[in-house]
């Protein structure tokens, strides 16, 4: 494109923001384009479009809310401009030749052409609607096309937003027997019409040769160092396709704890969270977003107190894990402490295992004040062979909102109530939440 269409481009682009919205409103960037393209003779469409999405969002106040939607509607053309050059032909034209050179590309799965016949992807891609690329901000754009259409092994997208809604319909109706396309229909209406949305990797991997669709995920990790290994392994992996784990520490030994009858060999578990921390930050789902992971922790395991200091944003870094999530377990029993003011105790999990020939954290209070969880509780309290630290319940729950006011955790999960509440105890104890 010579200067000249360019110019002319920048005119034709400013006229259509002017009918959209009235040319009153968009004086502002009609003058700071003006002056623009006077400082810059030797501009490019994309540097204007830049440089006007700028302007556009630096009139954002209170008052005038709708300069979010005229830097989505400059940033729109500049979408439409790329992918015209990358497709050779306008945007939102033949969908089916653009589902299959995506799925030759290895851009979008087989599945697509699999399951959907060429006469089938027409149609569906008669149910686009591009004028709804109009409902978006331009926050709410720039997220969608950043971390959620699919991209090219250049980082480049190749995918427009009513596209990513349709295969994403696509994907979720893929196996439906009965009027599959008015399905298909239906859940593109209801999404681009921002109506709804659906789970994150399901927005970021549907349609896509990787990835899977579910949002969350728990695992308990077990108290031997092959079972801590391989917890992360599987972390990392569902952290890879798109997944947040919940995960439940409470069985690990504490620091000092004995290993093998070695007394004070355990360095707890502590550094098993740092190494968690290292995976959510370096398995980052191909760029698009960090991982996120969730640990819990009893509030009577021993390490609870270098636990709740974890996300703090002062102290010795070595004892700091900033970029994953913490959650305390909590049983009626402690909160019932904090509210009289008594003392908690806290134990090594191990030791209690070995010792009582139970594990405390394998059982809850069956009814409100009393249950199998405080029966043990206070058996290991009074046990001579259990050693255990004695701290104010209520210094611990300071401990606690102090955190939460600085780093918005830990979460709390009141798990002797979720257990009663649970519809499915014959598969066991529900011992913590999960990210969500």
């Amino acid at each position: 494109m010579t200067l000249t269409q360019e110019t002319n481009e920048t005119a034709r682009i400013l006229q259509e923001l002017q009918e959209e919205f009235g040319t009153d409103k968009i004086t502002p960037l009609t003058e700071a384009s003006e002056k623009w393209l006077i400082k810059h003779p030797d501009n490019s469409l994309s540097e204007w479009t830049s440089a006007m999405i700028l302007e556009a969002l630096s009139n954002i106040d209170e008052a005038a809310g709708y300069w979010t939607f005229v830097a989505a509607r400059l940033y729109l053309g500049q979408l439409y401009a790329e992918q015209r050059e990358i497709r050779g032909r306008a945007p939102y034209t033949d969908f089916a030749g653009h589902v299959a050179s995506l799925v030759g590309q290895g851009l979008y799965t087989e599945d697509l052409t699999n399951h959907y016949t060429p006469d089938e992807l027409t149609a569906i891609g008669a149910l686009i609607k591009p004028e709804r690329d109009k409902l978006f901000t331009y926050i709410g754009l720039k997220t969608l096309m950043d971390r959620y259409a699919a991209v090219n092994y250049t980082k480049v997208a190749v995918e427009l937003p009513q596209e990513r809604w349709l295969v994403i319909a696509m994907t979720l109706m893929q196996q439906e027997t009965e009027d599959r396309i008015g399905k298909i229909a239906e859940a593109y209406w209801a999404m681009s019409n921002l109506y709804m949305t659906v789970a994150t990797p399901t927005l970021s991997n549907a349609g896509k040769p990787h990835g899977q669709l579910s949002s969350c995920f728990i695992d308990t990790v077990d108290d031997s160092l092959t079972g801590i290994y391989n917890s992360n392994t599987d972390i990392a992996n569902l952290s890879k396709y798109g997944g947040g784990i919940g995960v439940y520490m409470g069985k690990v030994r504490s620091r000092g704890s004995s290993i093998r009858g070695f007394k004070g060999a355990s360095s707890g578990v502590l550094p098993w969270i740092k190494q968690l921390n290292n995976t959510a930050v370096s398995v980052d789902q191909l760029g698009q977003r960090q991982g996120a992971v969730a640990v819990y922790l009893d509030v009577w395991h021993k390490d609870i107190s270098t636990f709740l200091d974890l996300k703090l944003n002062n102290g010795d870094e070595r004892l700091r894990a900033h970029d994953i999530f913490t959650g305390v377990c909590l049983p009626d029993i402690f909160m019932e402490a904090v509210d009289a003011r008594g003392d908690w105790h806290l134990f090594d999990p191990h030791e209690v295992r070995t010792v009582m020939g139970y594990s405390l954290e394998d059982s809850y209070d069956e009814t409100k004040g009393s249950g199998t969880f405080r029966e043990r509780y206070e058996a290991c309290v009074s046990h001579p062979e259990i050693t255990k630290e004695t701290v104010p319940a209520i210094e611990i729950m300071k401990r606690i909102m102090r955190s939460q006011l600085e780093t918005g955790t830990p979460y709390m999960f009141y798990r002797d109530e979720v257990n009663r509440a649970n519809p499915n105890k014959h598969e066991g104890i529900v011992y913590s939440s999960n990210l969500c």
